[in-house]
């Protein structure tokens, strides 16, 4: 059984001038293992197909599933089992990452907080500020404790928007090696279903399994990285305008 599940999901926003039509029938499922991509140009949905899975917004028409509980009527047990990056996560600048992760954990019941607070802080690598204020961290370092609170409740769902912005190569390198390893299955873990919104092409070569491109709401197509790759060799052209000023007046 896939981890997302999604069918004919379509999202319709009212507006003055007539209704937006910003989703319509994404069908598509994410295995465990996966770590499936979401791209496209600004506005073909990829954020809006995010925030319908993460319970955010309630869709027009469609079903979406997330390890077997419809969103739709089963929203409290679907969310349980779901991670969510969102692309701008809530700024706590007078909290410690401690204390978001405490309070994290306290909301999903877990039983051993310190130990899944210790344990999902050296995961994500943000164990040696976990006491400084949210204020004072860099963008990668609060991306790091954000993603920590995502993690917490170990869900075998997890929705990434954006997840890179914001990072240096170096610690985009590491948390593409981080997912990649979460996702697969091992002695320990059956293994999570990632759907990550990007539009950078090297995270496609280096992190993803599969490709979902987005146009206007829809999947345009549905390749893996290796295949998006060999169609984009020789399509790329180069177009240069030279101005220059030569003060000799020659």
């Amino acid at each position: 059984m896939a981890l997302i599940s999604v069918s004919n999901l379509t999202k319709v926003f009212p507006s003055p001038d007539g209704p937006i039509t910003a989703i319509s029938n994404l069908t598509f499922e994410v295995n465990a293992g996966d770590v499936v991509g979401l791209m496209g140009p600004n506005g073909a949905g990829k954020s809006t197909t995010m925030r319908l899975l993460a319970g955010y917004l309630q869709a027009t028409s469609g079903t979406a599933t997330l390890n077997g509980h419809p969103l739709a009527t089963h929203a409290v047990q679907a969310k349980q089992n779901l991670g969510y990056l969102p692309e701008v996560p809530p700024q706590e600048d007078d909290l410690t990452p401690h204390q978001l992760l405490h309070f994290h954990a306290q909301a999903h019941g877990l039983k051993n907080i310190p130990h899944a607070i210790s344990a999902t802080a050296k995961l994500t690598r943000c164990h040696s500020y976990l006491h400084r204020r949210m204020g004072g961290l860099s963008k990668g370092m609060k991306q790091r404790v954000h993603l920590a609170c995502a993690l917490i409740h170990n869900p075998p769902v997890l929705l990434l928007d954006e997840p890179t912005d914001g990072l240096d190569p170096n610690q985009k390198h590491e948390l593409r090696l981080m997912l990649k390893k979460l996702a697969q299955p091992s002695a320990t873990s059956p293994g999570k279903a990632i759907l990550v919104s990007t539009h950078l092409l090297e995270e496609a070569e280096s992190l993803l399994t599969r490709v979902l491109i987005l146009h206007r709401g829809q999947v345009l197509l549905d390749t893996t990285p290796e295949e998006l790759a060999k169609q984009g060799r020789g399509d790329i052209s180069l177009a240069f305008r030279v101005l220059t000023t030569n003060r000799a007046g020659e």
